[in-house]
């Protein structure tokens, strides 16, 4: 087992689950049976988008990175990618945390072979989350919000040099004043 992705696996599992990710929205549909036409009951979970957002960058680079490993990313896992991401979802993404023989019994497997996946799993993630993490980096520089922020940092340095200049100007000016 590795500690740092165990770390990283049991903080994606709380935000998983997490209960800001499920949100209740007003829907025609919510009351049809009783008297009031209000439309007020109805929940739905978040898009995909909004889940995003909703999530750490951490929680957001295991996530795809479990993605990954189920649409076997690194060529040759197969369908071992799947029972991956399976073993995370029944091992991380529990309300109230199992026990392992409970965990293994779900997964239908000995507590042996459950132990045996789970250092796997680490070792994976450990392979893939460098490359997805600098992935997820490079798509963000892309974005519109982060291309506007450094227009406005070389704006605000454009800026910056030209007062620097002006004052220099009225320094210069005001000794040569001074020195007369």
């Amino acid at each position: 087992m590795i500690k740092a992705i165990e770390v990283l696996l049991c903080a994606w599992g709380r935000e998983a689950v997490s209960p800001a990710i499920d949100v209740s929205i007003a829907s025609p549909l919510g009351r049809m049976d009783e008297d009031a036409p209000s439309g007020q009951g109805g929940s739905r979970c978040l898009s995909t988008v909004e889940c995003w957002v909703a999530m750490s960058r951490a929680a957001q680079a295991v996530d795809k990175a479990l993605h990954g490993l189920a649409l076997d990313v690194p060529p040759g896992l197969g369908t071992v990618g799947r029972t991956m991401v399976q073993l995370a979802l029944v091992r991380y993404c529990q309300p109230r945390p199992l026990l392992v023989v409970e965990q293994a019994r779900r997964l239908g497997v000995s507590v042996r072979t459950y132990r045996t996946r789970v250092d796997a799993l680490h070792v994976a993630l450990a392979e893939v989350l460098p490359g997805v993490v600098a992935g997820l980096g490079q798509a963000e520089q892309q974005l519109p919000a982060n291309v506007a922020r450094v227009e406005r940092v070389r704006q605000a340095a454009k800026v910056s040099r030209v007062e620097q200049r002006v004052l220099e100007r009225r320094v210069a000016r005001w000794l040569l004043k001074d020195a007369s």
